[in-house]
């Protein structure tokens, strides 16, 4: 259970389509994916909160079905802007060698676009650094936003892996950059927490705090 646990120690968070979390969250970084997905028959239970002067509160949760396949949703609980239905995401993984990684997926994807917004497909590369750090490069095709995004995600110990990321908003014009971490509090659970930097002029810096929980559902 503790190779499972540490199989998703880059559970992500939110895409940063807008600068508030709960999109169909794959997994990734802060608010990014990357190439990683959840292991085969491993369910992520996911509970955060986004802080930005008012709270709201998400749940959902992450499927490893299949070897190199993910899926899952998540949906807003309360707070403003809540309700219209909860929101799906799907990763495909390609191993490429030597650690590198190639994922083709799409997030966001909602019933209710006029709330959530147009679905996010996107194309993603995540490879070694060295000196058990990761690099992430990726392009989403969204209607009316293509973005370009990246980020890193370096061990800082035992108990602690350190996170940042920058994606580009408004089909360009502006970008949103963030911080954080994610640590296991025991084998099955795990924390998260970042800060999240818009470039749109009085845009509030957002806070994040996620909790994940980790259960095996097949021997």
């Amino acid at each position: 259970m503790r190779s499972c646990a540490a199989a998703v120690l880059a559970a992500a968070v939110a895409i940063a389509l807008a600068p508030r979390p709960a999109s169909g969250t794959p997994t990734g970084l802060n608010n990014i994916p990357t190439a990683d997905v959840v292991p085969q028959k491993i369910l992520v239970l996911q509970g955060f909160a986004n802080f930005d002067g008012e709270t709201s509160w998400f749940a959902g949760f992450k499927l490893g079905p299949t070897e190199n396949w993910e899926v899952g949703l998540d949906g807003q609980l309360g707070g403003p802007g809540s309700g219209g239905g909860p929101t799906f995401q799907a990763k495909r993984k390609v191993p490429l060698g030597n650690g590198a990684r190639l994922a083709l997926g799409a997030a966001n994807i909602s019933g209710d676009r006029d709330r959530h917004g147009d679905a996010f497909p996107y194309l993603v590369a995540s490879l070694p650094l060295g000196g058990q750090a990761n690099g992430h490069l990726g392009y989403s095709f969204q209607s009316d936003n293509h973005a370009l995004f990246l980020g890193a995600d370096a061990n800082a110990g035992r108990n602690l892996t350190l996170r940042s990321d920058w994606i580009q908003t408004n089909d360009g014009n502006e970008s949103m950059w963030s911080v954080g971490f994610i640590s296991p509090v025991t084998k099955d659970f795990l924390v998260e927490g970042w800060a999240l930097f818009p470039s749109a002029a009085g845009a509030q810096t957002n806070y994040v705090l996620k909790a994940d929980y980790v259960i095996p559902v097949s021997k």
